[in-house]
C-alpha cells in the first residue's frame, strides 16, 4: 500500500491507462502467445492497482505470488525462443519478478519494508525507474531527433506503456522502501 494520496492517485490513474492499454490488445485479433503477453500486461497493471490501495490485501500473498511466478518463467521462456529480441522479455521477466518480490516482502497493510527487504525495494525501484527512461527514449524514438530528416516516425505507444508501468512499479517500490 502507498500511504501518500497523492501518489496513490497519480499511479492509479497509471495503472489503468496502462491496463487499458493492454485490454484492447488483448482483444485485438493476435496469435495466442502475443495474447498471453498482453493478458499479462493486463493483470500486471490491474495488480499494481490494488497492491497500492488499503483495500489490496484481499488477495492474500500466495495467490499473488501464485499468479507472477509462472508469468515470470513465460517471459523468461519468451527470451530465450526470441533470436536476437531477447531484451524486452528479459526486462518483462525481471518486472514480474519484482512483483512476486513486492507479493512475498510487503505484508498486507504495511507501508515500509525494514532491514535488507528495504535495501533490495530501492534497488528494484531503482531499476524499473531507469529502465521507464530507456522505455520512454524508446517510444519517442529520441535517438532519431539528432539526424537531420524532419519525417519522424510517430511514438511507440507500446514502449511508452511499458515506460509508465516500469515508472509506477519503480515509484511504488521506492515509497515502500
Amino acid at each position: 500500500m502507498i500511504a501518500v494520496e497523492p501518489l496513490r492517485w497519480a499511479l492509479t490513474v497509471a495503472f489503468a491507462a496502462t491496463a487499458g492499454f493492454h485490454l484492447v490488445r488483448v482483444l485485438r485479433p493476435a496469435a495466442p502467445a502475443e495474447r498471453l503477453t498482453e493478458a499479462l500486461h493486463l493483470v500486471m497493471g490491474a495488480s499494481m492497482i490494488t497492491m497500492i490501495w488499503p483495500w489490496g490485501g484481499i488477495l492474500p500473498a500466495p495467490a499473488w505470488i501464485a499468479i507472477f511466478v509462472p508469468a515470470t518463467g513465460w517471459f523468461v521462456a519468451r527470451a530465450a525462443r526470441s533470436a536476437g529480441q531477447r531484451v524486452a522479455p528479459m526486462f518483462f521477466a525481471s518486472a514480474t519478478a519484482a512483483m512476486v518480490w513486492m507479493s512475498a516482502a510487503m505484508p498486507a497493510g504495511t507501508h515500509h519494508d525494514h532491514g535488507y527487504a528495504a535495501w533490495v525495494s530501492a534497488g528494484l525501484g531503482a531499476y524499473l525507474v531507469a529502465a521507464a527512461l530507456c522505455w520512454v527514449i524508446r517510444g519517442m524514438r529520441l535517438r532519431r531527433l539528432a539526424t537531420a530528416s524532419t519525417d519522424q516516425p510517430p511514438p511507440s505507444w507500446a514502449a511508452l506503456c511499458h515506460g509508465t508501468m516500469s515508472a509506477g512499479m519503480g515509484l511504488a517500490l521506492l515509497a515502500a522502501a
